[in-house]
């Protein structure tokens, strides 16, 4: 023993060896063993928290107390280090004799006798269940979304992470499912933020309902849900699970004032031993994607063709940026005559990508640049200032006012805050928001979608915008949207005009549109015109504006000087 052990024990005299394990027995829980583990002394409040008497714990380990919170490799560290000589010091969680656990904060010290060799262990510890309790409560709410009382992303990516360990050692199946809900903006923007909560939780519900307790789910943050399967495919086939969670997603939600719905978009992707978290994710996330692409409402699983399309994506967008950058895309216009004058006093605006490799693409090459929020944010920036580029050069060229129609189609209509962008632009530059017709389509009108895109569309008329329907007879529209709606043109698909040359009720039907639309006071175009007859036809059923291969390709703005000066159109017209 130490001199300085022996200058504090010098103090004690032996009526003061007595008060201080008193002291010791009302605060500590202590245990001595021999050498082997065999318990061979406790003290009563060992007795007292443990349930067990003191002739029920002589002579047994402590394994009589083990709880099963422990994996072997703790207990194998703990001995390592109290057989090496060394003290251990750490946090046990032990069970009572009714089962129900405790835990202790433990310091084990050997015991060496004479000669130096260990002889038993000396075991003192102080009760912390409620501090444990407390600690495993605050992470449990750091894991938790307050929301849905799932879990948030970084519990879930914990437990993802132990599921991809476990892959390791089981063979058993395990997927992990993505999802994000579809319609959940329009809720939120036309019934408020608290109908949004409402669907949130209703949805988290659902889920644990659908899959049960003991598997992983977590609300990852907006609308973002994601689950890992595994005891729920021992039950059923993961094709069911997606087919039930997809008709849940789909049932009514009652908010009180009003009955929503909502629907999913769902990727999923099997786990293995091989994966990491961000291989997965990404997997997932492909798989999500292709299910929103494909028109939502439907679950993709993980492929590898699903893979390539995803790095072709990536490539293309990494070359729009670039392509942005480098002022790579150019807006074309396609010249639309006016049939009661013989002049262009229209053209649409279509965009256009000089791509240094493949060559001069068209819009529907790169969709997926659309799709990307900041790329399209970029691209309408560089649109309002070709358009004002463009109309200064008509005007010095001596051209007649040229409207513009702009399809809103590839942009997101519902977005107010792309909305004030665009007029902010078109005012900041000076341009007269009359100048712009801009077109909407059929399916922006119906479903969900309805009542908030007329709302915005109401909104941009009140701007000064002129409004057109755009592919008219593709889709179907509700007369009553024709009537409520602002519009000022209407515009017939391609897909009626390319018969009507060879086939009567084809120019019945296109008749009857041209004089449903000026019903409704509308000016009507016809798309799609490609031969002489085609355009003969249309002038004759008196439609007002004709667009197609047949006026013209969608040229550059210069061009378009040269098609508009050269151009007489003088065809009969009457």
């Amino acid at each position: 023993m130490s001199a300085r052990h022996d200058d504090r024990l010098r103090a004690l005299t032996h009526e003061d060896a007595d008060f201080w394990a008193d002291v010791v027995d009302n605060v500590l829980i202590v245990a001595v063993t021999d050498r082997n583990g065999i318990i061979t002394y406790v003290n009563q409040k060992f007795c007292d928290v443990s349930q067990y008497s003191r002739s029920e714990l002589l002579g047994q380990t402590h394994r009589l107390l083990n709880s099963g919170t422990h994996t072997p490799a703790f207990f194998r560290d703990m001995y390592r280090t109290i057989y090496s000589g060394r003290t251990w010091h750490g946090n046990i969680c032990n069970r009572t004799k009714d089962g129900s656990h405790y835990w202790v904060a433990t310091t084990i010290i050997p015991h060496h006798g004479s000669d130096g060799n260990i002889i038993g262990f000396v075991a003192a510890r102080f009760e912390i269940t409620e501090l444990m309790n407390t600690k495993e409560r605050l992470k449990i709410q750091a894991a938790t979304d307050t929301m849905t009382g799932l879990l948030n992303r970084g519990g879930f990516n914990a437990s993802l992470i132990a599921t991809l360990e476990q892959c390791k050692s089981s063979a058993d199946e395990r997927v992990l499912v993505m999802f994000d809900l579809d319609g959940f903006k329009q809720i939120n923007d036309i019934h408020g933020h608290h109908a949004g909560d409402v669907v949130l939780r209703t949805i988290g519900r659902r889920i644990v309902e659908l899959v049960g307790p003991e598997e992983a789910t977590s609300r990852l943050g907006g609308d973002e849900f994601a689950i890992i399967l595994h005891k729920s495919l021992k039950e059923n086939s993961l094709e069911s699970i997606l087919t039930r969670l997809q008709a849940l997603l789909e049932e009514p939600i009652d908010l009180e004032s009003a009955i929503v719905r909502v629907s999913g978009s769902i990727g999923a992707t099997p786990l293995t031993a091989t994966d990491t978290l961000e291989d997965v994710q990404k997997n997932a996330d492909v798989a999500l994607y292709a299910a929103k692409q494909a028109g939502g409402k439907q679950a993709r699983m993980f492929s590898a063709s699903l893979h390539k399309t995803a790095l072709e994506r990536a490539k293309i967008l990494k070359e729009a940026r670039a392509g942005v950058k480098q002022n790579q895309f150019e807006v074309y216009y396609q010249p639309i005559l006016s049939c009661r004058t013989g002049q262009i006093e229209q053209a649409e605006a279509l965009m256009r990508w000089h791509h240094p490799q493949r060559g001069l693409l068209s819009a529907g090459a790169f969709t997926d640049v659309f799709a990307d929020s900041g790329l399209a944010q970029e691209m309408e920036t560089h649109l309002v200032q070709s358009f004002h580029d463009d109309i200064a050069m008509w005007k010095k060229a001596g051209l007649p006012n040229l409207r513009l129609a702009v399809n809103l189609s590839h942009l997101d209509l519902l977005s107010l805050d792309q909305q004030v962008d665009l007029l902010s632009e078109i005012k900041h530059l000076k341009m007269d928001p009359s100048t712009f017709m801009l077109e909407v389509t059929e399916h922006m009108l119906q479903g969900r979608r309805a009542e908030k895109s007329q709302l915005r569309l109401k909104s941009l008329a009140e701007d000064g915008f002129g409004l057109a329907l755009d592919n008219f007879g593709h889709g179907s529209v509700r007369l009553s949207t024709l009537k409520n709606l602002p519009l000022k043109s209407l515009k017939i698909d391609r897909s009626l005009v390319r018969y009507i040359d060879t086939r009567e009720q084809d120019r019945d039907i296109l008749a009857a549109l041209i004089k449903l639309g000026h019903g409704f006071g509308l000016s009507v175009t016809v798309e799609g015109v490609e031969t002489r007859k085609q355009f003969d036809i249309a002038t004759q059923l008196g439609v007002d504006y004709i667009q197609g291969f047949f006026i013209s390709r969608a040229v550059s703005a210069t061009d378009l000087v040269k098609i508009t000066r050269e151009h007489a159109w003088e065809h009969d017209l009457g």
